[in-house]
């Protein structure tokens, strides 16, 4: 195995690791986990195996397995994007209900405020 080859794996170790600790300590969620979990163990498998992004490439008719790797890496990217588009999209909507009912609560806190102002002046003046 190659220095750049053991580097990749080692970096893919990391991540793994890294993502594997960030769940356990509830830094990130399961759901994004997972992504970032597969793109380490990708990036292991093509350090402990070099020849089969050649081959790959070879099989999809990629000229340069570099463009291939680049062109799986913008996917995964692509993928992650959408991913954190509709969770955010998720977010909003439950921010939004989630204003209504605070606004909802401090209608009502106001008006029994009101309420009670009123019936203690009427007390004070019989």
């Amino acid at each position: 195995m190659t220095g750049g080859f053991g580097l990749a794996l080692a970096g893919a170790s990391l991540v793994v690791l890294t993502i594997f600790e960030m769940v356990r300590r509830r830094y990130i969620r399961g759901r994004f986990a997972v992504t970032w979990t597969i793109v380490g163990v990708i990036t292991a498998l093509m350090a402990l195996a070099p020849g089969a992004l050649d081959w790959a490439a070879q099989v999809t008719g990629v000229a340069v397995p570099l463009n291939l790797l680049f062109f799986i890496g913008f996917l995964g990217l692509l993928l992650i994007l959408i991913q954190l588009t509709a969770e955010m999209g998720r977010l909003e909507k439950r921010l939004l209900r989630v204003a209504e009912e605070a606004a909802l609560l401090r209608l009502d806190t106001e008006t029994r405020g009101v309420s009670n102002q009123t019936e203690a002046k009427t007390l004070k003046s019989d």
